[in-house]
This record gives structure tokens, sequence and C-alpha cells, in this order.
């Protein structure tokens, strides 16, 4: 699990600073995480990696485990599959916010359900 968290750590750090040199190895980074564990071929765990640091880790915290309001993400690939986990981003139970259609876009959703089933 720590290897995984300082993957994540990395990623988002790489994806943060996009100057020209720094933005290719993101890219690398993002590619090699995403070619760890297989996901649908449209997904990126990587991408789903940086908007889950942006839009549910207030929430659900850093690394998934719970935080103030989220409960925790981690294992749950073990009671949801994808398919599941896509439903429930796209139109969540209060309190979590609703945020695709608009802020998240159908392939944002893919790419944060493939981050979840990774935690």
């Amino acid at each position: 699990m720590d290897r995984r968290v300082t993957l994540i750590a990395v990623l988002v750090l790489l994806a943060a600073t996009s100057g020209c040199g720094h933005h290719r190895k993101a890219h690398a980074a993002i590619a090699a995480y995403d070619d760890a564990v297989p996901t649908p071929a449209s997904a990126s765990a990587g991408r789903g990696a940086a908007i889950f640091a942006q839009q549910c880790a207030a929430c659900h915290g850093a690394q998934g485990a719970g935080g103030r309001i989220g409960p925790s993400l981690t294992g749950e690939r073990e009671r949801k599959d994808l398919a599941s986990v896509v439903a429930i981003i796209k139109d969540p139970e209060p309190p979590m916010p609703k945020l695709f259609p608009g802020e998240l876009s159908a392939q944002d959703v893919e790419d944060l359900a493939a981050y979840i089933e990774r935690l």
C-alpha cells in the first residue's frame, strides 16, 4: 500500500508541474501506473488519481481511506465492480456532490472509477 501511495503522490506532483520535459515525464509515469493493473482500454487510473486528488480527497481522504465526510474507498473493488462505481459517481446519494455531467466528463468518471478500483 505504501508503494502505491508514493506512486500516486509522484503522479499528482508530476501532473501539477507541466513544463515541457516534466509534461513528458508525467505522461510516462501515468502510462506506467495504468499498465500495473488492468482496466478498460478507455480508462486511465493515472488520470483518475489526479481527479481524485482534486475532487474527492477532501471528503474521502488523500489515499481514499476515509475522511471528514466520505467513507473509506479502499478495497472498493471487493465490494463493487467497475460499472457500479461508475454509476455511483454519475448519480451519487447525498452528501456526495453530483459532479457529472458538469465538472466531470464521461472520460473523467471512467478514469476516476478505474483509480478507485485500485485503492
